[in-house]
């Protein structure tokens, strides 16, 4: 416990006042004559006893009165250091989020926030330091002075990132190792979502430091956002329509009515679907899109949704190409099933290459590479296929024959902890199909129940570590798969059991072989299709040929440019956009060195479309020691921001207790009076 006015407890010496007078009877007596002499030794009894307290209570309401005033005068708080008034720093943080700009009333939550903000600032003296945070400027420098503290807050606008309340304190934590050990002020202004509250452990605490918190919540707001789109397929295919499923959410109260979806490419409105929205649940559909040239698409979905905006558009950028081209490596002729598998489709082209002869550096421009029936890898393929992958390529490995499966599985540990057993040749049936995944979907509208799947009279058993990352698409019996896709580096490797020929299995006969080998080619190339967050730390993976330290990627749109965090990775690069973009839209990142340009389609947070608060328990839990006030509009707005600051009044307290000491001496004085009893005689 401590006081504003310490000196004012030097008026507690008046408490000695009301004892005097109760000690020392002031009063002035009046002569009586008495006749006799009789009762002087009454009169020498009586004059004894008015040196003695007549009325205990009555002085005990006087010493309470006085002290009572003294230390309303003194102001007393609770605590150390929790005076509003006496705090080094004010550390102020607005949440500037895309959710603070919803309009409550006349003004958007920011706003208010922004009112209150400079109503704190104004109410302080000249003296007074502050620390200005937001979720676009989190890097706490230096405390600032009122003048200066009023025009950084006009600075404070929307944008599309997202602090937690984890990153604020560390970022006062950091500001405070700069300054004193004297106490400090934090005041958060934010509408408290729940992606701003870390789940885990307890959040970082400042030293010495008061919380306030001022909550702003806008009252029956219901929200309709595009929660996130994506295409069946990582490539787009100009010859036919590409499936796009978008996923609309709703959140708040309930959505009353429905909207109008749109695609646009490219500005022009390409489809549209209209959303009816069922209470409690998602709006989900797939829409077809066709999409004409070549080259980079920006792809924008669309909705109309009030009073939030920011998440009515979902961006994705794409590049599509005319034709896809597939590379045969081995040694002879093309097997013919492969050439009439590719012929099917019209715009794709086949390229044949010895395995003897790789030539690796035109391996960037395939969709799919083919390794057709190798009975052993060379190192030249070796590294070939080891480059592939790191840009994100496919390839599709079927087996010759084998005669050193020990030197065949050294050519597999290049790429992945895979191995070869010995040849079976016993007849063996694929059983289980894995119709989930992307390669197999979409085969068939409804598996028959008598599907005929492929047969082996060759195979190699396959076996393969956690790490190589196994999808079996097509099992035997015995678990080992027929068919199995690899995540190794960037890219994916499949591998097939058996050779292909009709001695060894019917593969190429099944009612899979030619849509696999179709999907396998359009999803074949990596980097052609993007769509982020905008504050996402996850790195974005550019497959670029020959990177390195020299050259520096560029993230541009018009009127801005920057150059984001990168590093090598692979053959390729990563970049960290988190700490670059703040704004929602499509960016274009360039290379000056080798001229590559890739478009970026940038998103808002989703999270932010979520309304609905922390509840003061939970986060008062999570902030646990520390004591959090609450200030609202009622508490601010009546008592001025100086009377909301302390954590509890208690002088008013003082204030009450003195008046009902003053009451309680009145009602003890009249009593007396109408006893007969003189008053002063008390």
């Amino acid at each position: 416990m401590g006081f504003l006015f310490p000196l004012f407890l030097l008026a507690g010496l008046a408490l000695v006042i009301p004892v005097l007078i109760h000690l020392f009877n002031l009063r002035r007596y009046k002569r009586v004559a008495f006749p006799d002499t009789r009762f002087l030794r009454n009169i020498q009894l009586s004059t004894k006893r008015q040196a003695k307290i007549h009325n205990w209570r009555l002085l005990l309401m006087r010493l309470l009165f006085l002290a009572a005033l003294v230390l309303a005068f003194a102001q007393p708080f609770l605590g150390k250091g929790e005076s509003g008034g006496k705090a080094a720093v004010s550390v102020i943080y607005i949440d500037n989020s895309y959710s603070m700009t919803i309009s409550e009333g006349q003004e958007s939550l920011l706003q208010q926030a922004k009112k209150k903000a400079r109503q704190l600032i104004a109410s302080s003296d000249n003296t007074a330091r502050f620390l200005l945070l937001s979720n676009d400027k989190m890097a706490a420098t230096r405390p600032m002075l009122r003048s200066e503290a009023l025009q950084a807050l006009n600075d404070i606008h929307p944008v599309a990132r997202v602090a937690s309340l984890r990153q604020v304190m560390n970022s006062i934590i950091a500001a405070q190792s700069n300054e004193g050990k004297e106490p400090w002020n934090i005041y958060l202004f934010s509408d408290l979502q729940q992606s701003t509250l870390d789940a885990g452990d307890k959040l970082p605490l400042p030293a010495n430091a008061t919380l306030y918190c001022y909550p702003l919540e806008a009252s029956k707001v219901a929200n309709l956002y595009i929660d996130t789109a994506y295409f069946l397929s990582p490539n787009l295919d100009t010859r036919q329509s590409n499936p796009l499923v978008v996923r609309v959410k709703q959140s708040g109260a309930s959505v009353e009515k429905g909207s109008n979806l749109s695609v646009t490419v490219g500005g022009q409105v390409r489809a549209v679907s209209a959303i009816a929205m069922k209470e409690d649940e998602d709006w989900v559909d797939t829409l077809p899109l066709q999409l004409n040239g070549a080259g980079w698409q920006e792809i924008s979905l669309s909705l109309q949704d009030h009073p939030l905006s920011f998440d009515d558009t979902f961006r994705i950028a794409a590049r599509t190409s005319p034709e896809l081209s597939v590379l045969i490596v081995g040694d002879g002729a093309v097997n013919p099933y492969l050439q009439a598998a590719f012929r099917t489709y019209q715009g794709i082209k086949i390229q044949q290459e010895p395995a003897g002869a790789v030539n690796k550096a035109q391996w960037p421009q395939y969709s799919l590479i083919i390794l057709q029936n190798l009975s052993q890898i060379t190192p030249g393929i070796q590294d070939a296929v080891k480059e592939a992958l790191q840009r994100g390529q496919n390839i599709l490995l079927f087996p010759g024959n084998v005669s050193g499966v020990d030197q065949f599985n050294q050519g597999l540990k290049a790429w992945g902890d895979i191995s070869f057993g010995k040849e079976d040749t016993t007849r063996q049936q694929v059983v289980s199909l894995q119709q989930a995944h992307p390669l197999l979907q979409d085969v068939f509208e409804k598996v028959p129940d008598n599907i005929q799947l492929p047969v082996t009279a060759k195979r190699y058993p396959v076996t393969a570590s956690v790490a190589a990352n196994q999808q079996a698409l097509m099992s035997f019996r015995d678990g080992k798969p027929f068919l199995a896709q690899y995540a190794l580096m960037q890219g994916k490797l499949y591998l097939c059991a058996s050779p292909l020929d009709d001695r060894s299995s019917n593969f190429a006969l099944s009612y899979f072989f030619v849509p696999v080998l179709y999907k396998m080619a359009v999803q074949g190339s990596g980097g052609n299709m993007y769509a982020r967050s905008v504050g996402s730390s996850a790195p974005l993976w550019l497959p670029v040929s020959g990177a390195d330290d020299r050259k520096v990627w560029h993230l541009a749109r018009p009127g801005f440019d920057a150059i984001p965090s990168q590093r090598p990775s692979g053959i390729g690069v990563e970049l960290f956009l988190n700490n670059t973009a703040r704004d929602a839209g499509f960016y274009r990142l360039y290379n000056e060195a080798s001229k590559d340009t890739v478009l970026v389609g940038l998103n808002a947070l989703r999270s932010e479309s979520q309304l609905g608060g922390i509840s003061h328990a939970a986060l008062e839990r999570t902030l646990a020691p520390a004591r959090v006030r609450w200030l609202d509009e009622q508490s601010v707005g009546r008592q001025g921001w100086r009377q909301a600051q302390d954590p509890f009044p208690l002088w008013k307290i003082c204030v009450i207790v003195a008046l009902c000491c003053l009451a309680g001496e009145s009602f003890l004085l009249l009593r007396k009076q109408k006893a007969g009893s003189p008053v002063a005689a008390a």
